[in-house]
């Protein structure tokens, strides 16, 4: 470098660092910390910043070869031109279309209450989006951009001078070659025309910034534009493609918060004991003085079947509800079955069971979202209950999570086991076979690869990923299965004290507060034989006193307090149904962000029920809707607002009235 140009390069890192320090400070610190290291020459650099014939390159050390190789302005100049406004070309999709309905079955949605499929009240918002745009159409504004690899930034100015973007991703891998760019790209100038969100170094399971930049302006969600800077990047896309698979509103879609609200105070009507998380505390702990044995329903419990067979009255057995069928051919007979899923055709788990005699000497312990076809065959005296949605019972909710698997390891931790040993919670797909559950489970699968490039990730289920292994490297997974890791990885760090000791007997993730150990490497002829009957009495009688079967003055009046909110929403929508303005695109957008603040009840920063189902229906429809009135079209602009609108308003005052109708017959029923 020439020293003028050397010291505009070092007067930009220092006032990049400056912007980082103040507004991007895990960035900053990351940069920090290799700059010190640099300095301190306890870190090799790899690359070097060279000035050539009027552009910047980066050296690789290591082989001498350029990173780009050619004039990075003119590589730059020539990504902005191959930038469009096409809805078919470099987006990545924030929601996922289903564009075959017919008119009979958007009918049937419209009319009919079904609440186990998610196009219930959503059906003719996603037909009307069918009816007026296409893929082929281009976007009338370019809001959201991801750039895939930063490497010196010239295209990214180069871009925005074209798209104007207002929120920005940006993602490298490479700290090294992030730190670069602060020498060559004002980073100041292009926060102050949009919001920048930074990924830098970050793990692959880390999708805190990619969240961020998801829910800043999310009802441009639809189609987000991206930017490959080199060919490598393109596992960055993948990646990202994954992390919206793991959105919130994908992964419990709103039908399914609704159903499960509507149906959790059903069971406290009908007077079943509910379990209270603070009761417990002062009471002798039902797992300390044994070892228990918590079973999911992974590939590893198929593997190692006759193991449990030879050796169940060694343990505790604390299993899930779907592992129920595996453990009646098994002739294992569960101690305690734990449920937390509302799906009703879950009672085939129960199909050829003889329950009386099964579960003769079997606790049962649901969630109240339950379905009553499944409570229902449980003798009630064995039965006790919990939340997992609501929160109607004061301490009666469990800690989020995504599988009945993470939600059974919190009961083993609280109820104060000392000794643990988990079968089957694999989270995992089997390494040889990529199946996802035992044999005869009602979801099993074997799961193929997918290998094509480029190719949108559009199940959470169905795709492979890969994580570390509880015995190798690495073994295949999903995105579900990798939220349920994290998720155990934080209830290990909450409620497990050090002197629980946890074993993870399973060919399947690692988990983090659990030590890998080989089932044959376990010593079983030191186990003592366990008193079966002594210890369901024993846990029928702390269950029994830890429990209550109606709602107190405070609960009540909680309760009711649910239903004047929804009230107060129902209204809201009548209000803006009445005053919205329709006419133009800025004019809808402005009132529509009003709507959306009300009816969530963001300004006051508390949460009901029937706020947390509209935020997940909104971010359902909302894509369909934005995705209309950002599209090109042809037509009278005024025309598709004035229906959408509509359309959105009909179906939000279905989605309320419903709630309220329901609510006010439980409070009767209580009330009785």
């Amino acid at each position: 470098m020439s020293n003028p140009i050397e010291q505009e390069a070092i007067n930009l890192f220092q006032k990049n660092l400056k912007y980082f320090e103040k507004e991007q400070k895990k960035v900053y610190q990351r940069v920090a910390i290799l700059s010190q290291a640099i300095a301190d020459n306890t870190y090799t650099e790899r690359y070097s910043l060279e000035y050539l014939d009027n552009y910047f390159d980066i050296l690789e050390l290591g082989s001498g070869n350029y990173l780009y190789g050619s004039n990075s302005l003119k590589n730059a100049k020539a990504l902005a031109k191959k930038v469009n406004y096409k809805k078919s070309d470099s987006v990545v999709e924030g929601f996922y279309e289903r564009r075959e309905l017919s008119d009979e079955a958007v009918k049937i949605f419209d009319t009919t209450v079904n609440l186990k499929n998610q196009l219930y009240a959503s059906a003719k918002i996603i037909q009307y989006n069918k009816l007026v745009t296409s893929k082929s159409d281009n976007m009338r504004k370019i809001i959201k951009y991801i750039y895939s690899g930063i490497g010196l930034g010239f295209h990214i100015t180069e871009i925005q001078k074209k798209t104007k973007a207002s929120v920005i991703f940006l993602v490298e891998k490479n700290l090294e070659l992030f730190r670069l760019s602060l020498f060559t790209t004002d980073y100041t100038k292009l926060a102050l025309k949009a919001t920048l969100f930074f990924s830098i170094l970050d793990d692959d399971n880390d999708t805190e910034s990619f969240n961020a930049f998801l829910l800043k302006e999310s009802i441009y969600n639809q189609y987000m534009k991206y930017t490959n800077l080199f060919t490598s990047n393109i596992d960055n896309i993948k990646k990202i493609q994954t992390a919206i698979v793991k959105s919130i509103h994908l992964i419990r879609p709103y039908n399914k918060s609704l159903r499960e609200f509507l149906k959790a105070p059903e069971y406290l009507v009908e007077k079943y004991p509910f379990i209270s998380f603070e009761e417990y505390k002062n009471l002798k702990k039902p797992f300390e003085e044994k070892p228990l044995l918590l079973i999911a329903s992974g590939p590893s419990l198929d593997h190692n079947a006759k193991w449990l067979q030879k050796n169940q009255n060694k343990f505790f057995i604390v299993t899930v509800f779907s592992s129920i069928l595996t453990l009646h051919k098994l002739k294992v007979k569960p101690d305690l079955v734990i449920h937390i899923d509302s799906e009703y055709d879950d009672v085939t788990f129960l199909h050829g069971i003889d329950i009386s005699s099964f579960f003769k000497q079997t606790l049962f312990l649901l969630s109240s979202v339950v379905a009553k076809a499944i409570s229902e065959k449980i003798p009630k005296e064995n039965l006790y209950f919990f939340e997992s949605a609501s929160s109607y019972k004061k301490n009666s909710k469990v800690p989020p999570a995504p599988s009945i698997g993470e939600t059974s390891y919190f009961f083993a931790l609280i109820f104060g086991v000392k000794q643990l040993y988990l079968l089957g919670l694999d989270l995992a797909l089997d390494p040889e076979s990529k199946s996802n559950h035992t044999k005869g489970h009602k979801e099993y699968r074997e799961i193929k690869e997918n290998n094509k490039e480029n190719e949108q990730y559009t199940s959470f289920q169905n795709t492979i990923l890969y994580t570390k292994g509880n015995f190798s490297d690495e073994v295949p997974t999903t995105a579900l299965y990798q939220m349920s890791v994290n998720a155990f990885s934080i209830i290990s760090s909450k409620y497990k004290d050090d002197n629980t000791k946890v074993f993870n007997l399973n060919n399947g993730a690692y988990l983090q507060g659990a030590k890998p150990l080989h089932i044959e490497d376990l010593d079983i002829d030191l186990f003592q034989i366990v008193n079966k009957k002594q210890e369901f009495e024993n846990l029928k009688t702390f269950f029994h006193t830890i429990s209550e079967n109606s709602l107190n003055k405070d609960e009540l009046l909680n309760f009711k307090q649910q239903i004047d909110e929804a009230i107060r929403v129902l209204k809201e929508v009548e209000d803006f149904q009445t005053k919205v303005n329709t006419t133009g695109y800025i004019k809808y957008l402005s009132h529509f962000h009003s709507l959306y603040i009300n009816i969530l009840n963001a300004h006051t920063g508390k949460t009901y029920d029937i706020n947390t189902i509209l935020y997940l229906y909104l971010q359902q429809v909302v894509g369909y809707i934005f995705d209309i009135l950002n599209s090109d079209l042809e037509g009278n602009e005024k025309e598709y607002i004035k229906n959408i609108n509509n359309i959105l308003i009909e179906q939000l005052k279905k989605i309320i009235n419903l709630y309220i109708k329901t609510m006010k017959i439980y409070v009767k029923w209580m009330l009785k």
